[in-house]
């Protein structure tokens, strides 16, 4: 994951902030509405705000590392030199978990809203094989070259804004304050905490956006500029978005609801705005699962080129110049936990584990340099783990103890 000397920083500010932007909006937007109104109910509203207020102090951090950072990598760039080689690696571990929890969730809502646009795969056993179908092409794709894999990814990252702004603005009109400002004596910390430590999956992505660090133009002035810009956007859209769905929508949100955007576009623009709500779903989560079939796979690869796995992981097919088995066994890995487990839970383990590596990077930054803004993001991040649960600590926290004997064992060899 190190800068090599032929990197050229040539990724300037519009195109930091259309990667960070595409990187943040995935599909989880199309489900997470009702997750969250089940939790906070009408307050809602204010889960978005808590998450964009954690989501600014981890950035504003991001800035402040990332600026001094010279090298590709991310967080783990960010980490590695200043904490150490064993906090680096759990660093990358914890973005491989983070990643592969969100892929597997993603892959979990692409199955419900490819089994409504197909009754094929609609069931338990459709979904499975609707999943295993699409996965299997994306890995066929991404295997015969990562030119194949980007611009499939590029396609898909773009085509699926366009439903989610018609909702938003076809949806003002229906917007209702009273819908949005529930009593004081209604809103509970606990419920606003463990709302945002579901929703803050839809948020999470801009470690994503920041690992080809390294390649950042002018990185002082276009760093927090992008970073900044794209979280503003993401608020608007997933704010207007949650707002025109709650104000149609209300108390109808606690039940079971596979797709609370398309039923608020059908009820706005009839079915043919849900046809359309439902196709942007579907193509939104199918954009999320093509990049992340690219460049998952390649921490597998990193891991073995740095001796954690097995060599066979870091063979480069010599044709296609592409980890091939790294991007099966990645693939496979995203199914079973898809077809096993429910989307909310996998967003909180990949939450769980992306705040776990924001505060590695904030223990850089405090490292690094003396500020308040790092200590402001332990307080943030603080406020929403108190909502974990012990299971979810124990499953993040074995996986971890895992790789640390892997660690032990790999250094104690050398």
């Amino acid at each position: 994951m190190a800068n090599s000397s032929g990197l050229i920083r040539g990724l300037g500010l519009v195109g930091l902030i259309a990667s960070t932007f595409n990187c943040t909006v995935g599909g989880g937007i199309f489900k997470l509405p009702a997750a969250v109104y089940a939790i906070a109910g009408p307050a809602a509203p204010f889960v978005y705000l808590t998450c964009f207020i954690v989501m600014f102090l981890i950035v504003a951090v991001f800035v402040q590392v990332g600026s001094r950072v010279k090298t590709s990598g991310g967080p783990y760039a960010y980490v590695q030199p200043v904490l150490g080689s064993y906090v680096g690696f759990l660093c990358g571990v914890l973005l491989w978990f983070l990643a592969t929890f969100a892929m597997a969730s993603v892959a979990n809502a692409y199955a419900g809203f490819l089994g409504m646009a197909v009754p094929l795969f609609s069931g338990a056993m459709g979904n499975a094989v609707g999943v295993f179908i699409t996965l299997a092409a994306l890995s066929w794709i991404n295997i015969n070259g990562v030119k194949a894999g980007s611009k499939t990814s590029i396609f898909l990252s773009i085509a699926k804004l366009f439903p989610l702004l018609l909702l938003v603005f076809a949806g003002i009109p229906h917007i209702k304050s009273e819908a949005l400002l529930p009593p004081v004596s209604s809103i509970h910390f606990s419920d606003i905490a463990r709302g945002a430590m579901v929703l803050i999956f839809a948020f999470t992505g801009v470690e994503s956006a920041l690992i080809p660090s390294g390649e950042i133009a002018n990185p002082k002035k276009n760093l927090p500029r992008a970073l900044y810009a794209a979280l503003f956007l993401v608020l608007f859209l997933y704010l207007g978005v949650q707002s025109v769905t709650q104000s149609v929508l209300g108390e109808e949100l606690r039940g079971p609801m596979s797709s609370p955007l398309m039923t608020a576009a059908e009820r706005i623009m009839g079915t043919t705005g849900g046809k359309i709500l439902g196709f942007g779903a579907l193509l939104s989560t199918l954009g999320y699962l093509s990049a992340i079939t690219m460049s998952l796979p390649r921490t597998l690869l990193a891991f073995a080129e740095d001796g954690y796995l097995p060599k066979v992981f870091g063979k480069i097919d010599p044709k296609t110049h592409t980890p091939v088995f790294a991007i099966i066994v990645q693939s496979f890995i995203g199914w079973a936990l898809a077809v096993s487990s429910q989307f909310e839970k996998l967003a909180v383990l990949a939450n769980l584990s992306a705040i776990l590596m924001y505060i590695l990077c904030v223990a850089a930054a405090i490292k690094l340099k003396n500020s308040i803004v790092p200590w402001l993001s332990f307080i943030a991040m603080g406020f929403l783990l108190t909502s974990v649960t012990t299971i979810e600590w124990m499953s993040v926290g074995g996986l971890l103890a895992l790789s640390s004997i892997g660690y032990y064992f790999k250094h104690k060899k050398n």
